[in-house]
């Protein structure tokens, strides 16, 4: 993560307009990394842009909710203490990273879809449905080793999958 601090901060200052938001942003990226569970994929650096363009995404919306909450109503006079810099910036998102992403979703349903029953159950719980290998093993009866094994094989084939999409574009 600190490799690519400066980077992300410029590329995240880019996306949102804002200097406090981009220092923000890389500040909970890094948390999350330095905290996350998750064994790093084998590109970190995309793995970490990722990371980044997404919490960047929350705080433009939850900026963009709390605006609409404090913004004065039809009629009555606001402070004019509205961000300056901030105010001709898109947040819509990139029509190319939009498509980019669309295809990368494809690729890994069409990925998930490919795994073995079991294994394809035991990944559905652990990334779509949150459950900790622990639960998925007593719900499922198997043992921690076996639902670790499942997770990790999905993984991997998930990824060959993305990288094989990502030749193909």
């Amino acid at each position: 993560m600190e490799a690519y601090y400066e980077e992300l901060r410029q590329f995240i200052r880019q996306r949102t307009g804002s200097s406090s938001m981009a220092e923000d942003v890389v500040q909970e990226t890094w948390i999350r990394a330095n905290t996350s569970k998750v064994t790093l994929p084998d590109n970190p650096r995309a793995y970490l842009y990722r990371m980044a363009g997404n919490l960047a995404v929350d705080h433009v919306r939850r900026r963009q909710a709390w605006e609409r909450v404090l913004r004065p109503a039809d009629g009555e006079p606001g402070d004019g203490s509205a961000p300056q810099e901030e105010e001709f910036v898109s947040h819509l998102p990139d029509p190319l990273e939009a498509a980019i992403s669309q295809q990368e979703l494809l690729a890994l349903n069409a990925a998930v879809r490919e795994l073995p029953d079991k294994c394809r159950a035991v990944f559905v719980l652990y990334r779509g449905h949150g459950l900790t290998m622990r639960e998925i093993a007593v719900r499922l009866s198997i043992s921690d080793k076996t639902v670790e094994k499942h997770i990790a094989r999905a993984m991997l084939h998930c990824r060959a999958r993305l990288r094989e999409a990502e030749r193909g574009t």
